[in-house]
């Protein structure tokens, strides 16, 4: 463990956990080194002696009509380990004004913080007039969005983020560029253009699985990581640990080294917001 975060409490804004045995999740077919149910004790095993304080869980891309399983299943875990003190939920966004009915249902469950619609198969999706004002919604009921798209949905997703001021987004993994093609040049610019709005924040997660999964270094994230801070700053980074998905590409601990490679011009302030304090503000923890 680096000396740099042996002293500072880490909150992992990005956990996922699956049962296969309770939920179906039909991506995990594509994917079959994680095809299989990852729990509590998986997690604790894979960040060893990291003092992980707290953890917002991501939806996992279950069946749509699944949503409030999973969100009962996760505040079962949560019972089970009460350093889940978040949840992403899904939610169908694009359902327009017919979303607060599901929105009713997620504010009876205190650990959902935020909803996140997957769109990167449909980008445009995002601009409908009806997409806008599902997402305009879950600002007027406190919950932030998070957004997983990959570089090519990131132009419609600016025009979504430009519509809808008073909602929170959360970028995650950083806007997955494309690290194993090169696409450095393509990423400087989206990340600029997305942290121009004071209502975008965006996750340190998921860097290693947009790399060459068996052929990756750290030196080769650390622009990618170094230009986030440069756009972003200390205080609208998180960090996320995107396990198990990283377990494609390497370990948590692998990912987390790699990291703190990129961050090595920061502060222990620096440090204390990235890996903790902002965690804290921007889900509400």
């Amino acid at each position: 463990m680096s000396t740099a975060l042996r002293n500072i409490p880490i909150i992992d804004t990005h956990l996922h956990l699956w049962d296969t045995s309770l939920l179906h999740y039909p991506w995990l077919e594509s994917v079959p080194a994680i095809h299989r149910s990852f729990l509590l004790p998986d997690y604790q095993q894979a960040v060893q002696d990291y003092q992980v304080a707290q953890m917002v869980f991501v939806q996992a891309e279950c069946l749509p009509e699944q949503y409030l399983e999973e969100v009962r299943f996760v505040t079962a875990q949560a019972a089970k380990d009460t350093r889940i003190r978040g949840i992403v939920a899904y939610a169908p966004v694009e359902t327009g004004k017919q979303l607060v009915t599901v929105l009713d249902i997620l504010k009876d469950y205190p650990l959902v913080k935020g909803v996140r619609r997957m769109y990167d198969d449909n980008p445009a999706l995002c601009c409908s007039p009806a997409f806008l004002e599902g997402v305009h919604l879950l600002g007027e009921y406190g919950f932030s969005f998070d957004i997983s798209v990959k570089p090519a949905a990131i132009p419609d997703t600016i025009r979504m983020m430009a519509a809808v001021p008073d909602t929170l987004f959360i970028l995650d993994h950083l806007g997955k560029p494309d690290i194993k093609g090169g696409g450095l040049e393509v990423y400087k610019a989206q990340i600029a253009a997305m942290a121009k709005f004071p209502n975008v924040v965006a996750k340190l997660s998921g860097l290693i699985t947009e790399a060459n999964w068996h052929n990756w270094t750290p030196a080769e994230l650390v622009p990618y990581i170094q230009h986030a801070v440069a756009c972003f700053g200390t205080d609208r980074l998180l960090f996320g640990g995107d396990w198990p998905v990283v377990l494609l590409s390497g370990t948590w601990a692998q990912w987390l080294a790699a990291l703190e490679e990129g961050l090595a011009g920061c502060t222990a302030s620096d440090l204390q917001k990235i890996f903790y304090d902002n965690a804290v503000n921007i889900y509400r923890l």
